[in-house]
């Protein structure tokens, strides 16, 4: 559940960067921008692109713990109700 909230803020913080660089875009027309605009209007893009990616893995990994620990859950009360069987039976002989 942390993991989850976690990336929704990342998605907020994501959404802020995104927003501040077509900010910077839109304020600065390309036939007026200098160097150091592109420069920073390109790093941040890149800046943005990179923690989208970053997002969007930790997302994946967090869906793949879910699934692996559902399976480990699985796994341990099929043992259990093989375990509880095999002691009813020789409880019973």
């Amino acid at each position: 559940m942390g993991a989850r909230r976690q990336t929704t803020e990342l998605d907020g913080v994501l959404d802020r960067l995104s927003n501040a660089v077509e900010h910077l875009i839109a304020s600065s027309p390309k036939a007026g921008r200098d160097r150091e605009t592109e420069a920073r209007i390109a790093r941040l893009t890149a800046e943005r692109d990179e923690l989208r990616a970053q997002i969007q893995q930790l997302k994946a990994q967090h869906d793949e713990d879910a699934r692996l620990r559902a399976e480990a859950a699985d796994a341990v009360r099929a043992a259990l109700t093989d375990l509880r069987s095999v002691v009813a039976v020789q409880g019973g002989e």
